[in-house]
């Protein structure tokens, strides 16, 4: 298979993905124009259909459900060569992509990542800062620092510590709770809400725990915050009304194929370690 027939299968398995040609351009970082391009000329040069256009977006024809079926073996046995490539690096030297939530990315591990570069200054470190989960799997990133009640198959990672959550607002009496939208609304919080805290208790809500505390110090409402920035926060008041005990673990965790390859090795202990001290204190 040459380069361009697996770019273009690339593109058919996003739009088949995410639904749409915008989505999928998003996701891929290039324009809508480039998706369609794209599947235009995986579609004529095998003279076949993929999708069928609707209000909605697109959708694979059931004609088609086979092909789409190899194409995602194809993009599998392609994303395994690509991870025994990287798992077989015996380099410690090299780049480091590092996946964790928005607040944990511009708050703690700023200045464990700049210990880290001292100390290894062979290695090339960046933060993907995001509350949508990276999926190691495809290599989009090598190491997630994810708050999860367990890992996702095909991870292994060490146990940072855990983080606790409590609920903050600016002292204003009577505040309704803030939804917790998007990734967020995943989280064990936001099962606390959806199984205590009734719909017309809700008002205006964020998809990020950073953007909740700069609400809540608007006055907008009361949310559920890590404690690790919201007791600091001298705009807000810790409410001590409600008082559920919610603790996440924190993992640092990468891909079991991958995991010995040296510079990961290096960079998950040193994440691992210490992040242990600053959760403990």
């Amino acid at each position: 298979m040459n380069n361009e027939n697996w770019d273009d299968i690339r593109y058919a398995l996003a739009v088949s993905k995410y639904g749409s040609l915008n989505a999928a351009a998003s996701a891929m970082g290039v324009t809508h124009a480039t998706v369609l391009r794209r599947v235009a000329a995986f579609e004529e040069r095998n003279g076949c259909r993929i999708f069928q256009k609707s209000s909605s977006g697109y959708s694979v024809l059931p004609e088609a459900s086979a092909i789409l079926s190899a194409m995602e073996s194809v993009e599998e046995a392609v994303l395994s060569v690509e991870r025994a490539i990287v798992g077989a690096n015996r380099s410690p030297v090299g780049h480091v992509r590092i996946t964790s939530t928005d607040s944990l990315c511009q708050i703690v591990l700023p200045p464990i990542l700049n210990e880290i570069s001292q100390l290894y200054p062979g290695l090339k470190l960046t933060l993907l800062s995001g509350n949508s989960h990276h999926d190691l799997s495809r290599l989009s990133a090598d190491i997630a620092v994810r708050p999860s009640i367990k890992l996702d198959e095909g991870l292994i990672g060490q146990l940072a510590g855990k983080l606790s959550f409590g609920v903050f607002d600016d002292g204003s009496p009577n505040s309704k709770w803030m939804r917790l939208d998007g990734a967020l609304s995943r989280s064990l919080p936001a099962k606390w809400l959806e199984a205590n805290v009734s719909a017309d208790e809700m008002t205006s809500g964020a998809d990020s725990f950073l953007v909740l505390r700069e609400m809540a110090a608007a006055g907008v409402g009361k949310t559920f915050l890590p404690t690790f920035f919201g007791d600091p926060d001298s705009r807000l008041r810790r409410s001590h009304d409600v008082t559920p005990e919610i603790e996440v673990p924190l993992w640092v965790a990468t891909l079991d194929e991958i995991a010995n390859t040296p510079r990961f090795a290096i960079v998950q202990r040193a994440l691992g370690e210490r992040l242990a001290i600053v959760l403990s204190g």
